[in-house]
């Protein structure tokens, strides 16, 4: 039987990522406080992970290693990565915080070269803000209906 996830706990999370350019760091203790638990069970994040993803955002790591209340997770819409090329190479920063999150995609959570939570969120915060510069910089075409 499935363990019985507050929706609220789900708005909450996706609310603080549209809050924040659409990348987030949440810890557990967050997550406790908002299923209103004493203890937080991998079970239950494992649920919550699951359930953030059918709204269509992605965790980093990619599922929750540790029940501990420090623990942190990033939670980002995938909209963040897609950002033009041409601006991630012109910048210097912006390549390697794109170099960063593509090590942290590519390598499992444990390996050396994969960042930690609060890093991944710092690189891809910078990634959510040139992406919010490119919308607005390019031309807006309305058509017709």
């Amino acid at each position: 039987m499935p363990i019985h996830v507050c929706p609220s706990t789900i708005d909450a999370i996706e609310q603080a990522v549209d809050l924040t350019n659409g990348v987030a760091l949440i810890n557990n203790r967050r997550i406790k406080r908002l299923e209103r638990k004493d203890r937080l069970r991998m079970e239950r994040l494992h649920r919550v992970f699951e359930l953030v993803r059918r709204r269509g955002l992605e965790c980093y790591p990619k599922r929750p290693s540790w029940p501990d209340e420090w623990c942190s997770y990033v939670i980002y819409r995938p909209e963040v990565l897609r950002v033009d090329l041409a601006v991630v190479a012109a910048d210097a920063e912006l390549t390697s915080a794109m170099e960063s999150v593509l090590k942290g995609l590519r390598n499992p959570y444990w390996h050396p070269d994969a960042p930690v939570s609060s890093a991944m969120h710092r690189e891809l915060q910078k990634l959510a803000v040139a992406q919010a510069a490119q919308l607005e910089a390019s031309p807006r075409h309305l058509r017709a209906a």
